[in-house]
């Protein structure tokens, strides 16, 4: 536990090589939350842990907080290039509210249950299953919908109608479900849940690629207050962290954003497809590492 304004971060660096590298961390993180329409904590938190020995904890609080800002630059102006459905946005945003504090409490419980050494391990090999998944997904999509969605296919009512992506007959239990399922990941890994909610909302909901960018982000916005509430409330956030983080972020994210409409579609899905694999990479070479020493 650490005082949210305590300098004193325990980490394998400190002082200002400390704040600079958290700098860098935010400013590439903040082009892809506006390119890819991410909150970035999937990278941010395996980078403070891996690179800078940030405890999974305190990355995971501190990473919630930090999305609120970044995810709010890069969704209103994605909200003014008319790349957000608000209906699904909102009903999403509900589900993973609540599945932000399921994941939460799962975080805290894994951590006492497991011990330091182990729930780290453990976090690791999370990230590297999620990951490699998400870019099978992203992928594996179309670049635009084709035919029906599959919570168009669900035999689930009732239905709502999202008007912006011009979609009928959507399944709303199943659109809840979907929420509360990223949410449950979001608030055991810390992640924003965008890079789960992205392919979700162009494979299951049946959104376009920049549909689903802006959306995403909106979901992401809200469900991170819920997230930085919990963690903040157990002491699990460090201000300087989250301040030093934005303040990288906040240039990044309007550079992601005028790239997004620069890029075809199929470049920015294996643009993103790579740069998750790269990331499990990295996490699955510090877990080596990290199991090689404990036995």
């Amino acid at each position: 536990m650490t005082g949210l304004f305590d300098l004193d971060v325990q980490a394998y660096i400190g002082g200002p090589a400390l704040f600079a590298a958290l700098a860098a961390v935010g400013f590439v993180v903040g082009i892809l939350t506006g390119l890819f329409g991410v909150g970035g904590a999937f990278l941010i938190n395996p980078l403070l842990n891996v690179l800078l020995g940030i405890s999974y904890t305190l990355a995971t609080g501190s990473s919630m907080s930090y999305t609120i800002g970044a995810g709010a630059a890069g969704w209103a102006r994605h909200l003014r290039l008319g790349n957000v459905a608000p209906k699904t946005m909102l009903i999403l945003a509900g589900g993973a509210v609540c599945g932000t504090l399921l994941g939460g409490d799962l975080h805290q419980h894994l951590k006492t249950a497991f011990g330091p050494d182990r729930f780290t391990l453990i976090m690791h090999g999370l990230f590297v299953v999620m990951l490699v998944v998400v870019a099978v997904l992203t992928v594996k999509s179309p670049q635009e919908p084709t035919g029906w969605s599959l919570l168009q296919k669900i035999p689930v009512g009732p239905r709502i109608t999202i008007r912006t992506a011009s979609l009928r007959r959507i399944s709303l239990p199943g659109l809840v479900a979907a929420g509360l399922l990223v949410g449950v990941f979001k608030g055991m890994l810390g992640i924003g849940g965008g890079v789960l909610f992205l392919p979700i909302m162009m494979l299951v909901v049946g959104l376009s690629m920049k549909q689903s960018v802006g959306t995403s982000l909106g979901v992401v916005l809200l469900s991170s207050v819920a997230g930085a509430i919990f963690y903040g409330s157990h002491g699990q956030a460090n201000m300087w962290i989250i301040i030093t983080l934005l303040a990288g972020s906040s240039f990044g994210v309007q550079i992601g954003v005028w790239l997004s409409g620069r890029l075809r579609v199929a470049k920015m899905k294996w643009m993103f497809a790579l740069l998750v694999l790269a990331t499990a990479c990295m996490i699955a070479a510090d877990f080596w590492g990290k199991l090689v020493k404990m036995t």
